[in-house]
C-alpha cells in the first residue's frame, strides 16, 4: 500500500492548494461584494424600490450585480433621468391629475395698426393747413367735442367764433376720422378685455399648487406680463386721448411664450403619469431594470477587473481538483487490488488462530478461541467444543479480552479502517492477573512497543496508563539506558491533592526499583562511609538474581594474584556494612574508597558482566576507553590492594 499512500500524499498536497486557492477566491469575492455594496449605500435613498429583498444581504447584492452585467442590455438613462422616473413610478400618487388648460392669447392685439395710425382730420379744408403745422389736431379736436352749447363762443380763448368756424370744423372731424376713432377705442377695449381674461383664466397657475408646474418661475413671468400690460394701457389712454400720436405697445408675447411652454411641459409630464398609471405594473418593472442598467455601468471596472482575476485563478483551482480526481483514481485503484488482503485482515479466522496460539505458547491449553455461528464473532470453547464462558476466571476473561484486543489493533472489523494510522491506548491491562500472565502482558506490550518504533506500520503512538508500580517497571525497563528516557519517550505521573489534578512531567522514568537506587547512590557519592554497605548489597543482588551464583565462588575462579585483591574487597566491605564506623578509630579514607571501587568494577570484568557496570554507571560511551586504562593500570592497583589487606589485617 505504499504506493497508495504516495498517491494520498499528492491527494494532501493538493487539497491543500485547493484550500489556498479558495480561500483566494473567497478574497476576490469578499472584495468585489464590497465593492458591490458601497453602490448600494450610494443609491439606496433613491433607489431602494429597485433594491427590494436585496438591502439587507450583501451576498445577494453581489450576485445580482453578477446577473445584471451578463443580462441586462436596457437602454441606459442618466442618474437625473432615472430620479424623475422614481419621483412619477414609485413616489407620487396613483390618481390621474387632469391636463392644464392650453395657454392661448390673441398675441396680434399688440400689432393692430391702428395703434400707430395718427388720426387727424380732412386734410382739403382751408383750417387743416393751418392745424396741421401747428400739429393742433388733438386739442382742436377736444375742443370741437366742447363746441355744442356754447353758443359760437370759443370754448378755450371765449371769444365769439366765426360765423362759419364750426361747420369747417364740423366738416375737418368728418366721418373717416370718427370711425378711425370708434376702431381705436375698441381696440383698446379689446386688448384690456383679452389681457385682464388672461389673468383671470390662468391665475390658477399661481395661487393652486399644480403638478409639475414651476410656481416660482410661473409667478415671476406673470408680474412680468402684469407690469408690461400697465405699461401698454398707459400709452393706450395717451392714444385715446392724442389720436393724431403713433404708439408701440411692449410686447408679452415672449413671457406668455415661456408660460406656454412650462405648460406644456407639464402637460407632458401629467400625460406620462397618467400613462404610466394605467400601466403601473410593466413601468415598475422597466424602470427597475433600467436602474440596473445604470448600476451595471458604474459598476463595470470593478467587475472586469473581478471576472478576469476570478477566472484566472478558477482555471487554476479546476486543474488542481482535476489532478485531485486523477490521483484519487489511481489511489482507488490500487486499494481494490489490495481489498482480497484486505478482507483477510478483517476476516476473524486469522485473529482466531494468531490469538490460539498465542494461548498454547503461554501455556492457557485448556480452552481455545473457534469462530461462532453467526459469522465474524468468536466464542471460547474447551477442548472437547463445549462453551468454557462461563467457566473461565476473572484473570482468563481479562487475559483473553487483552488478546482480542491485541489483535484488532492491527487490523479492523471494517475493511476501509484496516490502513488508516492509529493511536494505541493501555488503561492498566494486568487487574485480575496473576503473575504469570503480568509477564505476558508485558512482554506483548513490549513487541507493541517495538511496532510503534518501526516506520513499516501503521502505529503511530503508544500511551500506557497504569498505578501498578511493578506492571510499570516491566514496561518501562531498558538494559542499555537503565532509567534514562529514550529520545521518542516521555514519562509522566498524575496525582489529585484537594480534588485537584497535577500532571508531572519527568526528564528519565522516575520510577526506579531499590537496587538501581543503590547504584545511584555509589555514582553520585562514592566516598560515603555507607559505600561499603551498597558495594556488598549490589554483588549480592546482581549475582544472585542473575543466576543464583556466590559472589565467593566467582573470587575463586579468579587469578592467584587477584583473589587477594577481591577478598581484601569483601572483609572491608563487609566490615563496613555490618559495623558502625567509629569516629575516633578510623574516618573513611577516599583513596581506600577509590582504590575499592576499583575492585568492584573488575568483579564485573572478570564475570564477563561489565556491559551491566557501564549501564548502570553511565558509562556505556567510555567502555573501551576504560578498557584500555585497565591493562595500563592493572598492575599498579594489585599491589596497592595487598598492601592495603595486609594493613586491614
Amino acid at each position: 500500500m505504499k504506493d497508495a499512500e504516495k498517491h494520498q500524499e499528492r491527494i494532501g498536497n493538493l487539497e491543500n492548494n485547493i484550500k489556498e486557492k479558495n480561500e483566494q477566491l473567497d478574497i476576490l469575492k469578499t472584495n468585489f461584494t464590497n465593492q458591490c455594496w458601497d453602490l448600494k449605500q450610494k443609491y439606496d435613498e433613491n433607489f431602494k424600490e429597485a433594491f427590494t429583498g436585496l438591502r439587507n444581504n450583501r451576498e445577494k447584492f453581489m450576485e445580482k450585480c453578477l446577473s445584471e452585467a451578463e443580462n441586462n442590455n436596457s437602454e441606459l438613462y442618466t442618474y437625473e433621468e432615472l430620479n424623475r422616473r422614481v419621483e412619477s413610478v414609485f413616489k407620487n400618487s396613483r390618481v390621474k391629475i387632469s391636463p392644464i388648460p392650453e395657454i392661448q392669447f390673441d398675441s396680434s392685439l399688440e400689432e393692430l395698426s391702428i395703434f400707430q395710425t395718427k388720426i387727424i382730420g380732412k386734410k382739403d379744408i382751408d383750417i387743416a393747413r393751418l392745424i396741421s403745422e401747428l400739429n393742433l389736431s388733438d386739442w382742436v379736436q377736444q375742443g370741437h367735442r366742447h363746441m355744442d352749447g356754447t353758443d359760437g363762443i370759443c370754448p378755450f380763448c371765449q371769444q365769439e367764433l366765426p360765423g362759419s368756424f364750426k361747420e369747417k370744423l364740423d366738416e375737418y372731424f368728418d366721418e373717416t376720422f370718427t370711425e378711425q376713432i370708434q376702431i381705436l377705442n375698441s381696440s383698446i377695449e379689446k386688448y384690456e378685455r383679452d389681457t385682464i381674461g388672461f389673468f383671470e383664466q390662468y391665475n390658477f397657475l399661481i395661487t393652486e399648487d399644480i403638478p409639475f408646474i414651476n410656481k416660482e418661475k410661473i409667478t415671476s413671468l406673470f408680474e412680468i406680463v402684469n407690469s408690461t400690460y400697465k405699461e401698454n394701457i398707459q400709452l393706450l389712454e395717451r392714444k385715446r386721448n392724442e389720436p393724431s400720436r403713433s404708439i408701440e405697445l411692449n410686447s408679452i408675447t415672449s413671457y406668455l411664450e415661456q408660460i406656454k411652454s412650462e405648460v406644456e411641459q407639464a402637460n407632458v409630464q401629467i400625460s406620462e403619469l397618467n400613462r404610466v398609471i394605467d400601466n403601473i405594473k410593466e413601468e415598475k418593472e422597466r424602470l427597475i431594470k433600467d436602474i440596473w442598467r445604470f448600476i451595471v455601468e458604474v459598476n463595470m471596472s470593478n467587475y472586469d477587473n473581478y471576472m478576469s482575476n476570478f477566472g484566472r485563478e478558477n482555471r487554476a483551482l479546476v486543474g488542481m481538483k482535476q489532478d485531485k480526481a486523477k490521483q484519487v483514481g489511481f489511489k482507488r485503484k490500487l486499494e481494490e487490488e489490495a481489498i482480497e488482503l484486505q478482507n483477510q485482515l478483517t476476516s476473524v479466522l486469522p485473529s482466531i488462530n494468531e490469538i490460539n496460539t498465542l494461548l498454547k505458547s503461554f501455556g492457557f491449553t485448556n480452552f481455545q478461541l473457534a469462530e461462532s455461528d453467526e459469522q465474524g464473532n468468536y466464542k471460547i470453547v474447551r477442548e472437547n467444543g463445549e462453551d468454557a464462558n462461563e467457566t473461565l476466571s476473572e484473570g482468563e476473561k481479562t487475559f483473553i479480552i487483552f488478546l482480542y484486543f491485541y489483535q484488532l489493533i492491527n487490523g479492523s472489523n471494517d475493511q476501509d479502517k484496516v490502513n488508516t494510522a492509529r493511536v494505541v491506548a493501555i488503561d492498566d491491562p494486568i487487574s485480575s492477573l496473576d503473575s504469570n500472565i503480568l509477564f505476558m502482558v508485558s512482554n506483548l506490550i513490549n513487541n507493541l512497543k517495538k511496532k510503534v518504533r518501526s516506520n513499516d506500520t501503521n502505529f503511530k503512538q503508544l500511551i500506557i496508563l497504569t498505578h501498578i508500580v511493578y506492571f510499570h517497571k516491566e514496561i518501562s525497563f531498558n538494559k542499555d539506558y537503565g532509567s534514562k528516557k529514550l529520545n521518542d519517550e516521555t514519562f509522566w505521573i498524575l496525582r489529585k491533592t484537594d480534588n485537584t489534578s497535577q500532571i508531572t512531567k519527568y526528564e528519565e522514568n522516575p520510577i526506579k526499583n531499590s537496587y538501581e537506587l543503590l547504584w545511584k547512590e555509589l555514582k553520585e557519592n562514592p566516598n560515603s562511609i555507607t559505600t561499603p554497605n551498597i558495594m556488598r548489597r549490589i554483588l549480592e543482588n546482581y549475582f544472585k538474581f542473575f543466576g543464583n551464583i556466590d559472589v565467593n565462588k566467582i573470587i575463586e575462579e579468579f587469578p592467584d594474584e587477584d583473589k587477594v585483591v577481591c577478598n581484601s574487597l569483601l572483609s572491608w566491605a563487609n566490615d563496613g556494612s555490618h559495623h558502625v564506623n567509629d569516629d575516633l578509630y578510623i574516618d573513611s579514607n577516599q583513596e581506600q574508597n577509590i582504590i575499592y571501587f576499583e575492585v568492584f568494577r573488575k568483579i564485573f570484568i572478570n564475570s564477563n558482566h561489565e556491559s551491566h557496570f557501564n549501564m548502570m554507571m553511565g558509562n556505556i560511551d567510555s567502555e573501551a576507553e576504560n578498557n584500555e586504562a585497565n591493562d595500563e593500570a592493572k598492575k599498579e592497583i594489585q599491589e596497592a590492594l595487598a598492601q592495603a589487606a595486609v594493613g586491614k589485617e
